[in-house]
Parts: structure tokens; sequence; C-alpha cells
């Protein structure tokens, strides 16, 4: 009987002997998890590339284009004169500048107030209609499940759900970002201190002797005083405000959207729509809109540096929000991940 004892502890022994590489799979695993591959999905990485390629592609045009290559560039207004410009795209004054990227903030606001009030994703996963019209919602989160007849916050069908209250903490964030670098600071934007900080200041043409009483408390600080007040914004580096919006905006709808619909599909369950037709051609007509403007932006405005530290600027955006929470558990708690 010892013998037998003695074999079957030798198997055991070995079968814990072979039990114990196993940890070290652990560790390759959670190494793996930093390839970008792996954190984002297929569509998700086409979408992040757009940008480098479409920057790419319209320098590429203003080079290779005789009308673009042979008109006359300003430096100083980072743009093609008036009289000159190649075609109407090229001038600042064109109708989509005007009333899309100068306000571009509010569209991308529209596209993601439609995408997470209807959108696939934003909706419960199971909801029923009862004799009565009133909702039974079946909230479903990471450990538990809820079902809840209330939480209703603007009419029937419109539920305040994880996902919703999620994806509102990344826009706040998003918000914030584009306030920081492009309108307010704790002062001058950031891109206006950056212009400062690289050697730019404002230098005043109209009047040599305003120029000469500007000391160091009226110096102008930002791009719109000083343009306002008759100066030109000139000498430092200007990182390219169009580039930052419109990536930082268009990507992050991009990333709600494909998120979603990577992780729930295209269609919402139990016979929900989802946006519809109007609303799908809104939320793709700003990101579409963006993708061609951007391009218009590359081909005629800015240098090619100034059009990469916009790009870089936006993409860090896009890290903190979407890349972060796939790194870090405590982000995820707070920004979520869209679709989850």
């Amino acid at each position: 009987m010892s013998p037998t004892r003695r074999t079957n502890g030798a198997a055991t022994s070995k079968s814990s002997t072979r039990q114990a590489p196993s940890a070290p799979n652990k560790t390759s695993s959670s190494s793996r998890s930093f390839n970008l591959a792996t954190l984002f999905s297929p569509a998700e990485i086409l979408l992040l590339l757009t940008y480098p390629a479409l920057l790419l592609l319209g320098s590429l045009f203003s080079l290779l284009d005789p009308s673009a290559r042979n008109a006359p560039y300003s430096a100083l207004s980072q743009s093609h004169p008036p009289e000159s410009a190649p075609n109407y795209f090229a001038l600042k004054r064109n109708v989509f500048n005007q009333w899309f990227v100068k306000v571009g903030w509010f569209w991308f606001t529209v596209a993601w107030l439609l995408w997470v009030g209807i959108g696939v994703g934003m909706v419960p996963k199971k909801a029923k209609s009862s004799s009565q019209g009133a909702r039974m919602v079946e909230i479903c989160d990471d450990d538990e499940e809820e079902k809840t007849g209330a939480g209703i916050v603007g009419g029937e069908g419109l539920v305040l759900t994880p996902q919703r209250v999620r994806s509102a903490v990344r826009w706040a964030v998003l918000t914030i970002c584009w306030m920081l670098v492009t309108q307010w600071c704790f002062g001058p934007a950031l891109i206006d201190r950056g212009f400062r900080l690289t050697g730019g200041a404002c230098e005043l043409i109209r009047d040599d002797a305003a120029r000469a009483e500007m000391g160091e408390v009226k110096e102008f600080v930002t791009a719109a005083t000083c343009k306002f007040a008759g100066g030109e914004w000139k000498g430092g580096h200007d990182i390219s405000g169009h580039v930052f919006i419109l990536v930082l905006g268009s990507a992050a709808v991009g990333m709600e959207v494909l998120g979603a619909l990577v992780n729930r599909g295209s269609e919402g369950e139990d016979g929900e729509e989802g946006l519809g037709k109007w609303g799908w051609g809104v939320v793709m007509g700003v990101v579409g809109m963006s993708w061609w403007m951007l391009l218009m932006t590359a081909a005629y405005f800015h240098t090619w540096f100034e059009k990469f530290t916009g790009l870089f600027t936006a993409f860090l955006g896009i890290a903190i929000v979407y890349l972060l929470p796939r790194l870090s558990l405590g982000a995820r708690e707070v920004l979520g991940i869209p679709g989850q």
C-alpha cells in the first residue's frame, strides 16, 4: 500500500509541477493588453488613422496642384491672400469655415446629443411597453441587473442609463479640453500661451505712439485682442486651431458611434430602431463635413508643423477620454467605454 501512496504522491507532485508555469502567461497577456490592436477595434483604429491620412493628402495636394503651388501664401495670415486664392475653399471667409468650423463645437455637440439621446448603445438593453404604454426598463451594469420603471428624464423612452451618464462625463471632459486649448485657460488659451512662449507677440502697426506706450500690463496676450486692436500676431508657433477642433470633435463623435456599434450591434434590441435615417444623416453629415474641411485646411492653411501640432494636441484629448479608461480601471469607472 505504501508504494502506491508514493506513486500517487509523485503523480501529484508532477501535476503541480506542470501547472506552475501558468503564472507567466498572465504577465504576457497583461503586456499584450497595451498593444493598440487589443485596445481599440479595427474600425476605431481605422477612424483614428483617417486624420493623419487626410492631413497628409491635403498637404501633398497643395504641393502637386499648380494653382495652389503657384498662388502667393501669407505666413502672417496663414492662408492665401483673398485676391489670389486658388479656389473658394482657400478663402477664410467661405461659408463653411464661418458657419461650421468657427462654431464647430456647437455642431459636434448637436451630433453627440442626437447620439446620446436615441443612439444605439445609449438605450437600455431590454425595453418593453405595457398595455398602458409604460416602459419597464432593465438597466444592466457590470455586476448587477436592476429593473425600474423610473428614471425618465426627457419624455417617454429617454431613460437615464449608465451609458448615457458616462457618455455625458466623457463629453464634459472633451469640452473642457476644447475650452482650455482654444478659449480660456485661467487667462489666455493654451494656443495663445504656446505662441507667446515660442517667441510670439502682438506687434501694433497702426500707431507708432500706441506701440511705444504699450507696456507689459497693457500688452495684448491673445490673437483675438491683438487683431482687434489693429496689431499683427506674429513671431511664434501657432498650433492649428482648425485642425485641433475638427479632429477632436469628429473623432470623439466617431468613437462614441463606433464603440457602441461594435459592442451592441447596428440596431437596438426589442425593436429599438436607434437614430433613424434623419438622425444618422445629421451625425454622419457633421463627421463628413469635418473630414472635408480638415482636407481643405491641410491643403490651403497653416504650415506642416502647425498642422502636426494641432493633430497631436487633439489626439492627446482623445487619449485621455478613450484610451485611458482601457488602461486604468479607475478611469473606466468614471469615463466608461462607449457601448459598454
